[in-house]
């Protein structure tokens, strides 16, 4: 029986890119189980989607100045030059909860590249809305706003969840995280497998190892020798060598 990692996917040019912007290495982190894993990232998804809504809605308050010298935050949003300051300093608290609170550094880091991905979205569909209102210069600015709010939270989402995506796409944020906290035990003939917490490792190695060894510290006859049979102690220290991946 091996322990390795889950099998990666296929990465594509955004993950690539995201996955080179983040300069440390994911947190260790004792999941009770994938359960637990996919659960943390559900409740994170869903806080980080309404963070978002949030500061959209934030920005698009204010209606459009009438000065060329002075600009709202929703010019800011309509010109594509906002920096969604909220993201940053709230994002991260969205994110705590997926680890546990640990891994700081790996949080800010996620954090920044998922800001990066969501303020390109915003600002990509700005461009295209304000090419469509001078090229139909439209006689109704607001009906346009409308549509404005919910297409462009709609592509900031997707970006958001691009960026942040799931444990089995190869480059994102999740896979790196599952990775360091996950082991997947093949069986060498059937080739099932299932994927364990680390933490959680040694504990099944010794309990397979107290199964298949009952007559370590035995006579020829099977009957236990008075001092030589191994301690649990003993069995966990040995298990402690073992190097699993």
């Amino acid at each position: 029986m091996s322990v390795c990692g889950p099998r990666a996917r296929p990465s594509n040019t955004m993950l690539g890119a995201l996955r080179a912007r983040l300069p440390c290495g994911p947190p260790y982190v004792d999941f009770r189980d994938v359960q637990e894993f996919t659960a943390r990232c559900a409740a994170t998804e869903a806080a980080y989607i309404r963070l978002i809504h949030r500061a959209v809605d934030l920005h698009m308050r204010h209606p459009p100045s009438a000065s060329r010298f002075a600009w709202t935050k929703t010019d800011e949003m309509l010109v594509g030059v906002t920096e969604f300051p909220e993201l940053r300093e709230h994002g991260v608290k969205a994110l705590l909860g997926l680890t546990h609170k640990r891994g700081l550094r790996f949080l800010l880091a996620m954090n920044n590249a998922i800001v990066i991905a969501v303020t390109v979205a915003c600002r990509t569909y700005s461009d295209a809305f304000m090419a469509v209102v001078q090229r139909d210069a439209s006689p109704h600015p607001v009906d346009l706003l409308c549509h404005f709010v919910p297409a462009v939270k709609t592509h900031m989402v997707r970006a958001f969840q691009l960026a942040f995506s799931t444990r089995e796409s190869d480059g994102s944020c999740l896979h790196e995280l599952y990775r360091a906290c996950f082991a997947q035990m093949l069986h060498p003939d059937t080739l099932e497998s299932v994927d364990i917490p680390r933490h959680r490792v040694c504990e099944y190695a010794l309990a397979l190892a107290c199964i298949t060894h009952a007559r370590l510290g035995c006579g020829a006859d099977g009957a236990p020798l008075a001092g030589q049979r191994l301690h649990e102690d003993t069995l966990r220290l040995i298990v402690g060598f073992i190097d699993f991946h």
